[in-house]
């Protein structure tokens, strides 16, 4: 009887339960992130621990984006879908699910690593209902760095989600310059995976 009364929270319900009563805090976070950061992310683990998150500025409408990630790693998408379903309204507060494909961006820069859209090109083959995608990169070569660097870049343009469902393959290149007139800007990728679904859904 007492269970019935008193039903057991969610471990979702438990983590906006405690973003709730401290959302006025992350809102400012700058004033104190070190220790904000740490907190949230030992509260992230608690629901998985592939998690992470971004927030963006405060944007014009006076709000903050708080993206919820599962840093490209598949397994954890469930738990990210369930746990901004499971969003309550927070004044100031836009959650989001997975990284979202930006408009305007123009490089990126990861540990020092820059590497500008511009510099990369594509092509690409149907696979099965996915797109295997060659990526040509202006002085491109192994390591760690280019790896990491390459993933946050199609995170940017096409978001994350489509980078972990829509891609069947990603294989890397250095980009020789003769071989640009055969190839995509990497700014029409979104094109070609929505131009694609497209064709397998009618």
């Amino acid at each position: 009887m007492f269970k019935e009364l008193f039903p057991k929270k969610s471990k979702e319900n438990i983590f906006w339960s405690w973003f709730s009563l401290n959302a006025e805090n992350y809102y400012s976070f700058e004033h104190n992130q070190e220790q904000l950061f740490t907190q949230l992310k030992i509260q992230l683990e608690k629901i998985h621990p592939d998690i992470v998150f971004e927030f963006s500025p405060v944007l014009a409408d006076k709000t903050r984006e708080f993206v919820i990630s599962a840093d490209g790693i598949k397994s954890a998408f469930p738990a990210v879908i369930k746990l901004v379903e499971e969003a309550p309204l927070l004044k100031n507060w836009k959650v989001i699910a997975f990284r979202q494909p930006r408009k305007n961006v123009s490089k990126i820069n990861y540990r020092g690593l820059v590497i500008n859209l511009d510099d990369v090109f594509f092509k690409y083959g149907k696979d099965s209902g996915k797109v295997a995608l060659e990526l040509h990169i202006r002085n491109f070569h192994e390591s760690p760095e280019w790896t990491a660097g390459s993933f946050i870049l199609l995170d940017n343009v096409i978001g994350e989600y489509h980078v972990e469902t829509s891609l069947s393959s990603i294989l890397k290149k250095n980009l020789k310059e003769e071989d640009v007139i055969n190839l995509f800007p990497i700014r029409d990728l979104p094109k070609v995976i929505y131009e694609y679904h497209l064709e397998l859904t009618n």
